[in-house]
């Protein structure tokens, strides 16, 4: 399963991954200057409960949202579909692209590969 999300909902999962359970309004300061209005924050965090990807616990008449899902396994979701969509789902195929646009340090490939021999 992989989940696709706009550029404004990955920034709310980023706040409550680095912040924890948060109130719409403290959400919304996250967003920097100009704050976009609270309704279309609201809005965003509702479409991130319906993709299951938060939820919420009632607290009087407000919510507060916590992430069902933690960023490493959003990430590893994601990579999967990416790999996919784009390498033809072969790991080598994504390596090699890395190798091949010296994105990757001769450093790094041995770390890769005492990873591999574990």
């Amino acid at each position: 399963m992989s989940i696709k999300l706009t550029n404004r909902e990955e920034q709310i999962m980023d706040y409550l991954w680095e912040n924890g359970p948060s109130f719409v309004k403290d959400i919304k300061t996250s967003f920097g200057q100009p704050e976009p209005h609270y309704n279309t924050v609201s809005t965003l965090v509702r479409n991130l409960e319906q993709k299951e990807m938060i939820g919420h616990e009632d607290f009087g008449t407000t919510y507060r949202y916590f992430a069902m899902v933690s960023k490493e396994d959003f990430v590893k979701m994601n990579l999967k579909r990416d790999v996919k969509k784009y390498f033809g789902n072969s790991y080598q195929s994504l390596v090699s692209s890395l190798v091949e646009s010296n994105d990757l340090s001769i450093e790094e490939i041995k770390k890769l590969l005492e990873l591999a021999k574990k």
